[in-house]
């Protein structure tokens, strides 16, 4: 079952890597429309959850469409990853249309104490990925996939520009804490669910959500710099727009004000372009003491 996985998914990203942009993302768009209409899929359930908990003071029907814009993008999330991970990468950097906030990034390198970039489930993360690393050689915390043909290709694809990756454990948790007392700049989607026990609960659209302590951590304790990026999908084909900004709400105090402080502006950032957050992630999986789960 696991060689027929990496078969179709190896022959998928390969067809989707034949295609013009504009043409992959009409066939991502497509996906999402049957991902709606079906509505019995994961991305459809989990996304509605989801959408019904944070936007609950808006009418159905302004869920609804934020339920079928959200799935057009997430069908155009899987369409682009022949483009993202296949593609010469001077082809790939090609389709950013748009940098804004580049100086925030340079500012806070030049202050000699790293920087973390927070990069939320948001736009295309690869292409940010690849963006930031072809000067600064990032390196990103991730969840390696458990078929290992893919860790494998991650890995290849996500370092062709000499960035790295440092898996989430104890020895990818010293890979950041060395890269960030050397100046370096790290990446980390903040709003993956850490492992049971490297989390607490925080709130996240009026919710508690299992919220990852790691970063708040790392700040803490090598005094770094925190920003945030995103890649922005254009409409038309018309590529990516990067954006790099100082955080809304500095991550200061203990902790448990830190990781607050995350979640705002995590929230801010969706708030800022809903549609392209992917609400398929199962941001709420964990329940506290008097919630119900969502999915």
């Amino acid at each position: 079952m696991r060689v027929i996985k990496v078969i179709f998914g190896f022959f998928f990203l390969l067809a989707m890597a034949l295609l013009p942009l504009a043409a992959s993302q009409y066939l991502g768009r497509l996906l999402g429309k049957l991902l709606y209409l079906g509505k019995a899929s994961r991305s459809y359930t989990v996304s509605k959850a989801n959408i019904d908990w944070c936007y609950k003071d808006s009418s159905v029907a302004v869920r609804d469409s934020l339920l079928q814009r959200s799935l057009l993008h997430t069908g155009m999330c899987y369409t682009e990853m022949g483009m993202s991970w296949l593609w010469p990468t001077f082809m790939s950097l090609a389709k950013v249309s748009e940098v804004k906030g580049e100086k925030v990034l340079e500012r806070a390198f030049a202050k000699g104490r790293g920087v973390i970039i927070i990069a939320p489930h948001i736009g295309n993360w690869e292409i940010l990925n690849l963006y930031a690393s072809r000067q600064y050689a990032i390196t990103v915390l991730y969840k390696p996939p458990k078929l290992k043909f893919f860790d494998w290709l991650i890995n290849k694809m996500r370092k062709r520009l000499g960035g790295d990756m440092a898996p989430a454990n104890a020895g990818g948790v010293r890979k950041l804490m060395k890269k960030l007392r050397a100046n370096g700049v790290i990446a980390i989607l903040p709003d993956q669910e850490p492992a049971v026990g490297s989390g607490e609960f925080s709130n996240f659209f009026d919710r508690p959500a299992y919220t990852m302590k790691l970063l708040s951590q790392l700040s803490a304790k090598t005094g770094c710099e925190v920003i945030a990026g995103v890649a922005i999908r254009q409409p038309n084909g018309l590529g990516f727009a990067i954006e790099f900004s100082e955080l809304k709400v500095p991550l200061e105090g203990d902790i448990e004000s830190s990781m607050r402080s995350l979640n705002c502006n995590i929230e801010a950032i969706v708030k800022a372009c809903p549609e392209q957050y992917q609400w398929e992630y199962k941001r709420f999986k964990k329940a506290p003491e008097g919630y119900t789960k969502l999915y």
